[in-house]
């Protein structure tokens, strides 16, 4: 059963690699990319909203003062992580008016977003890989379930960091090394476990998910809402906010 549940995690690998290589069978990067940042942000959200704080709140008591003091330090520290890690990547701007402007600023911006996302994604990866592992050795058919949820959330966060790091062609090495992180950062989270064959002790787990919920929230509202913002006029970003409300609600429902 411990093999059957580990092989879960190469689902969420799956959707991963789908939607990193989506973006090279669109011309027109451009319209794709204003689509899975909306697309990105709702599912973001949904992730938060009802998955990520749930969790947390399930394994502490949200009632006791102490564990909400802990439950916010660690997501401001998971925040302040991404706030710091912004002054060494690449600079990147806002205030970009139209896309050929000034292409080599806008690229920068784009890789900048491609490179934070995949860095938080690949500690809550590891978690979700530890708990999709979890889930599968007491009941495959949920464990299974679970994976393919995942990985439809996964799917729009693959197209939105390759389109990030493709921008830039630059570091070429270091671009492939990241996006395997990513792709592997779930199997190598129920990995850790089927070598230790011990779970992951849930204190440890809900201060993980408390930094990754601040990671997740710096993206969603440093970086994506500000994206939305500047092109909120474009189809795409309403299409994407649609098919991102709908996708959401029927994750909501499986």
């Amino acid at each position: 059963m411990g093999f059957k549940a580990l092989l879960l995690t190469i689902l969420v690998s799956i959707f991963f690699l789908v939607g990193i290589f989506l973006p090279r069978l669109f011309k027109n990067k451009q319209k794709l990319i204003l689509f899975t940042t909306s697309l990105t942000f709702v599912l973001m959200l949904f992730l938060l909203f009802f998955d990520l704080i749930p969790e947390v709140i399930e394994i502490f008591n949200p009632f006791h003062v102490k564990f909400i003091f802990l439950i916010s330090i660690f997501a401001l520290f998971g925040f302040i992580i991404l706030k710091i890690l912004d002054s060494f990547i690449p600079e990147h701007h806002h205030d970009h008016h139209d896309f050929n402007d000034d292409k080599q600023e806008h690229n920068a911006h784009l890789y900048h977003i491609g490179f934070i996302t995949a860095l938080s994604l690949i500690l809550h990866n590891i978690i979700e890989g530890i708990s999709i592992y979890a889930t599968g050795l007491t009941d495959l058919k949920a464990g299974f379930l679970m994976a393919i949820i995942v990985g439809c959330h996964n799917l729009p966060l693959g197209v939105e960091i390759a389109i990030g790091l493709e921008a830039k062609k630059e570091n070429k090495m270091m671009r492939k090394g990241v996006l395997l992180s990513v792709v592997l950062s779930s199997f190598l989270g129920a990995f850790i476990l089927f070598i230790l064959k011990k779970d992951l002790n849930p204190f440890f787990e809900g201060l993980l998910l408390s930094m990754t919920i601040g990671m997740l929230l710096y993206i969603s509202v440093g970086e994506l809402l500000m994206e939305i913002k500047e092109n909120r006029k474009e189809k795409e970003i309403k299409l994407g906010f649609l098919f991102g409300i709908i996708l959401a609600l029927l994750l909501l429902f499986l």
